[in-house]
């Protein structure tokens, strides 16, 4: 994908950012910011943008920035050395690690995106609480929320997928705060023309090996082909699945907590009670049932039909998903921890 460098409108710029952080009650005065730098042209956008938020708000911000060596090109090194540089010249906090993410990858039996992100997300969340920071600040913008969304329909993802990536995530102890979703690439790019500021280019971002390079350089491109502002019309239909998944989530814990029993090391629920509810607001319940009793559990869509054949069949029933026991005898569903 060739994005266009369009003149940009900075005060324009500053003011989208700042109105999703403020529609979001985030960066408050004197927060303290870890900016996730890679070197590239989004991140150090953003770190940028940031400053003049500041100034926008009239306040200050104590901003570090850190980067995360992955080891899959060789100049990563020098790129990493190059950052540090532009970040003591702006007078900011450096931090950096090395992870041999290939490595890593193997050994695991992940793709090197996961792993990376995982070692990723981990360190910098480390890294901001031992240093004192209220905030992980990253760079996604529109286009990588479009990007998402593609990655996980083509996966067969549920509702859930197709709402994107969230403005503030809890998925660590620091929050994770995305500044830049209501703003183009092409923005992006202008505004650093604009400044005059420069940046590195990762080149594995043009491997279309890698599915989030294939679904932006040539899928996204085939689909403006149809229609022109599709990443516009992919971001307005997760910004539409969101709020119907908050009505469905509100409706699930509501039923949870009038349909489900809560013991010392189980749950229970009744088989006739659930079967009255719709398969939407069932397939959430178990996910919710088995949460409960393991939260690093993720139900699958396999698991889910034959969780739902348990529902509808009045057998008795065993079902096993790797330390979960789920037991139906009569009308009653037993989920628990087998040891």
């Amino acid at each position: 994908m060739v994005w266009r460098r369009w003149p940009v409108n900075v005060k324009a710029l500053v003011r989208t950012v700042n109105h999703t952080l403020k529609s979001h009650n985030l960066f408050p005065e004197n927060s303290r910011i870890l900016v996730a730098c890679s070197g590239g042209p989004d991140s150090m956008a953003l770190l940028h943008l940031l400053k003049d938020i500041a100034i926008h708000r009239h306040t200050t911000y104590e901003i570090g920035v850190a980067i995360v060596d992955h080891c899959i090109r060789p100049e990563s090194k020098e790129e990493v050395l190059w950052l540090q540089h532009q970040v003591e010249e702006l007078g900011l906090p450096f931090y950096s690690a090395t992870f041999d993410v290939p490595r890593l990858s193997k050994e695991h039996k992940k793709s090197e995106e996961t792993i990376g992100r995982q070692v990723r997300y981990q360190w910098l969340n480390e890294i901001a609480q031992s240093e004192g920071y209220d905030y992980i600040s990253v760079a996604h913008h529109k286009d990588d929320q479009a990007e998402s969304i593609l990655a996980h329909l083509i996966r067969g993802t549920g509702l859930n997928g197709l709402t994107g990536m969230a403005v503030v995530s809890n998925d660590y102890d620091i929050p994770v705060i995305r500044p830049l979703l209501d703003v183009p690439k092409e923005e992006l790019l202008a505004y650093l023309a604009d400044r005059k500021l420069t940046y590195c280019i990762d080149s594995t971002n043009d491997d279309i090996r890698y599915q989030r390079n294939r679904i932006r350089h040539r899928i996204i491109p085939e689909l403006e082909a149809v229609n022109p502002a599709v990443v516009d019309a992919i971001v307005r239909l997760g910004s539409s699945v969101n709020e119907d998944v908050m009505v469905i989530s509100d409706l699930t814990s509501r039923t949870f907590d009038k349909l489900v029993s809560i013991g010392k090391d189980e749950v229970r629920i009744s088989r006739r009670a659930l079967r009255q509810e719709p398969l939407a607001i069932q397939r959430r319940l178990w996910q919710r049932l088995v949460s409960t009793i393991d939260s690093d559990l993720t139900l699958t869509s396999a698991h889910q039909e034959q969780l739902l054949d348990i529902v509808n069949t009045g057998e008795e029933k065993t079902f096993t998903i790797k330390s979960i026991k789920v037991t139906a005898q009569c009308d009653t569903i037993k989920i628990y921890c087998e040891h």
